[in-house]
């Protein structure tokens, strides 16, 4: 449902799903997250649903530091884009339930090997949230407002958008 408005036309049905999708995106714990968050103060935040497998997933964790010097929190989700119950969702399962969540995905997204490991783990349930929300491949960034922005973003880019909004 479109609603034409001086600036152009308004998608009513994409804000609404929206709202939807960062309704369902609050409701997970951020102690189910891999949160890599900004030294300085926090300016925005993106949910990634992400796949330690993926290569465009390894270029935007690349990036990591710069985001977070920008003031950008990135919160990880799982996503194995091969489905559950692959080699690609162990990976994900043991990078979660590693001793140091953070220092496995930093390492996993570089090629590094990934030691098997079990845990409570909520991969399962966040990729079964992704599909809910409409997730179709990795990375894909959630913002606050439920945007959802598939594939890669190069860090200055995203923050041009995340930190100024009015800015194309």
């Amino acid at each position: 449902l479109y609603e034409v408005m001086p600036q152009g036309l308004v998608n009513r049905g994409e804000e609404k799903r929206n709202a939807a999708r960062a309704g369902k995106i609050a409701a997970v714990p951020e102690s189910e997250m891999i949160i890599f968050e900004p030294e300085a103060e926090r300016k925005a935040t993106i949910t990634v649903f992400t796949d330690v497998d993926c290569p465009y997933c390894r270029q935007l964790h690349g990036e990591i530091d710069r985001l977070n010097e920008l003031g950008i929190a990135v919160r990880y989700l799982g996503y194995p884009r091969t489905g559950l119950d692959t080699e690609t969702h162990y990976k994900m399962v043991s990078t979660w339930c590693a001793e140091d969540p953070k220092a496995m995905m930093t390492s996993a997204t570089r090629g590094g090997s990934v030691p098997q490991a079990d845990c409570d783990n909520p991969i399962a349930r966040h990729y079964q949230l992704g599909r809910e929300v409409g997730v179709t491949g990795t990375p894909a960034l959630v913002l606050e407002d439920g945007t959802i922005l598939p594939g890669y973003i190069p860090a200055d880019t995203l923050a041009g958008y995340l930190l100024n909004p009015a800015t194309p």
